[in-house]
């Protein structure tokens, strides 16, 4: 009893600490994100109002574009769910943000950067 007790114990710690590691890898990636978007233009100093926000259109499309739903949204969330020690979403292998980004990103080389984080981000929510 006391050794099915112990092993459930340690599985749990071990799930724990991957989640830890999964945390900052992606509050790393997320902070990357957000000096490579200010850095190149892309980060709003004014607020979003909350008609905005409550959009129900998939990246907010119809109220903000897609710098502005990372900036307002998707970083926000997920630095929500890390600060309160959350799981975070799971994507499925070939989904995430990268499709839609690459749309966005592609007219201009300085942008690649922001590619490649969320690039990195995908991979970091990936489903193995």
């Amino acid at each position: 009893m006391w050794l099915t007790s112990l092993m459930r114990y340690m599985i749990l710690i071990e799930g724990m600490g991957k989640l830890m590691v999964q945390h900052e890898q992606v509050l790393l990636a997320l902070q990357s994100l957000q000096n490579a978007l200010m850095n190149r233009g892309h980060w709003s100093e004014c607020e979003i109002s909350a008609d905005a926000l409550a959009s129900q259109q998939p990246f907010c499309l119809d109220t903000m574009n897609f710098s502005q739903w990372l900036q307002f949204v998707f970083i926000p969330n997920i630095e929500a769910l890390i600060d309160n020690n959350q799981a975070l979403p799971v994507l499925l292998k070939g989904q995430g943000l990268e499709p839609m980004a690459s749309e966005i990103y592609k007219n201009t080389e300085a942008d690649q950067v922001i590619l490649v984080l969320i690039r990195q981000l995908d991979d970091l929510l990936q489903q193995d």
